[in-house]
């Protein structure tokens, strides 16, 4: 069961902070995020580099979305079986030792994903939906 609760994590980071190949329109994958607190709402893109933890870049204007703790859970719905939850789950590393310059809250997204002949999962489409909190580094 780990294992299938990593195989959603790598799918969910790679559909949220996947990095974009160089050349490609950084406005062609976009995710929505909503935010509570100071930090405001927006479409990001992804940087590339860190793995689970790439920054996300603001689409309107200056300003970074930088993730601490990621919280997912995931539905798989295979192709002629019954769906299946997995998680919750919670990665988390150190929040930014630089606190006063930058401002915490979470944010959310969802997506889905069509998986194809999965090793693990085989056929069908996974639906997630997942909490970042993050530092944004944008005014």
């Amino acid at each position: 069961m780990r294992r299938l609760l990593l195989l959603v994590v790598l799918v969910v980071l790679s559909l949220f902070l996947v990095a974009i190949p160089a050349g490609a329109d950084p406005q062609a994958e976009t995710f929505d995020l909503e935010c509570d607190g100071d930090v405001p709402d927006g479409a990001i893109t992804a940087n590339s580099g860190l793995g689970p933890w790439t920054p996300g870049f603001a689409v309107d204007g200056p300003g970074v979305y930088i993730p601490y703790q990621l919280e997912f859970v995931a539905t798989f719905y295979p192709d002629g079986g019954d769906p299946f939850v997995l998680g919750p789950d919670t990665f988390v590393k150190p929040a930014p030792m630089n606190t006063r310059s930058h401002l915490h809250g979470i944010c959310t997204f969802e997506g889905e994903e069509q998986l194809v002949d999965d090793p693990d999962f085989g056929t069908g489409l996974l639906v997630f939906t997942a909490e970042a909190h993050v530092f944004w580094t944008g005014r």
